[in-house]
């Protein structure tokens, strides 16, 4: 388990929010992240533009250690898994590596049309409680709690001195949770504050609820 319990915090029965941009479920064991765009760097390359690769030994690592600590019957990522096709090679070495250590559900998202030729993906996966998918919360799914990822939200924190920093957020509305992206060049988009959301703010040490 994590080393910090600022960094955790229980969202709803047996499930629990990781400061490391992760959704655990204690009972039925599955850990869920969103929006790796792994490669991004590489496909930034591929255009022209020299970028550190960082990024992509900063997903795997934090991804390594979630799994580490919470040893999961599986993981599940919730769409996005590449930024586009010049990642289909490092992004399947990804998962066969990740499933060396646990079952690996990746589910279609819309920057994954570039390698279905290459990697299996599927649109969905379900349990009795849970339906993940990575665009849109549906309507006609009214029973069921929707974890989704596609939007990465994200909160803002402000100080009197002026001060604002940005921090990626997790959505947690009646039936649709929106799980924040994982992929560190991920800049995220402001989710607005209102009654239907619960915004809980993502650091790796602390999480915060607005």
């Amino acid at each position: 388990m994590p080393a910090t319990a600022a960094g955790l915090v229980a969202i709803a029965p047996n499930v629990l929010l990781d400061g490391r941009l992760a959704l655990f479920h204690e009972t039925e064991r599955w850990l869920a992240v969103a929006d790796l765009h792994f490669g991004y760097e590489l496909s930034q390359r591929a255009a022209g533009r020299l970028m550190p690769l960082w990024g992509m030994t900063s997903i795997e690592g934090r991804l390594v250690e979630l799994l580490e600590d919470y040893q999961p019957r599986r993981l599940i990522i919730v769409g996005d898994l590449v930024h586009d096709k010049a990642s289909t090679v490092a992004a399947s070495e990804l998962l066969g590596r990740l499933r060396e250590r646990c079952d690996v559900i990746a589910l279609a998202g819309n920057h994954d049309r570039h390698v279905t030729h290459a990697i299996a993906l599927t649109p969905r996966w379900e349990t009795p409680e849970y339906v993940f998918q990575h665009g849109h919360c549906k309507a006609d799914e009214p029973a069921r709690i929707q974890i989704i990822g596609h939007h990465h939200p994200a909160a803002m924190v402000r100080d009197g001195a002026g001060l604002r920093l940005k921090f990626p957020a997790f959505v947690q509305q009646d039936r649709c949770w929106i799980l924040p992206a994982f992929s560190p060049w991920a800049g995220g988009v402001i989710w607005p504050e209102d009654d239907e959301s619960r915004i809980w703010l993502c650091t790796p040490r602390r999480v915060l609820r607005l």
